[in-house]
């Protein structure tokens, strides 16, 4: 399987967006996919070609499915994959609820937390 340019940059958007969330470092995912720190920045870079274990190994890291992410394996099942999918999130808060609402992609949620003052 010969990765394209346009799957690089897929990955490394998914990577960018992945450690912002997740506050993980290059090093702590280096570290988890068995390479240095360098050999994954350049990998991300397209300065070494990309492999399909280092593919398999990251996108399961990171949670997603390779099939769904890289437009090279979307092409190569037909693609009859949908552009976006819907995903759900549940939250347990430790208090009660006040307010919830949204701004962009950002979802605020407001809630009281009683503590206990001996």
């Amino acid at each position: 399987m010969q990765y394209t340019e346009q799957d690089r940059q897929v990955l490394h958007d998914t990577w960018m967006s992945y450690k912002a969330k997740m506050r993980v470092t290059q090093i702590e995912m280096a570290k988890k996919l068995g390479v240095s720190q360098l050999v994954f920045s350049d990998i991300l870079r397209g300065q070494v070609p990309l492999e399909h274990r280092f593919v398999n190994q990251f996108c399961d890291y990171i949670g997603v499915d390779p099939v769904l992410t890289l437009p090279s394996l979307r092409n190569q099942v037909g693609g009859n994959l949908p552009n976006s999918v819907t995903l759900k999130n549940t939250y347990i808060v430790d208090g009660e609820i006040k307010n919830v609402r949204y701004s962009g992609n950002q979802i605020i949620v407001e809630y009281v937390h009683s503590v206990d003052i001996h």
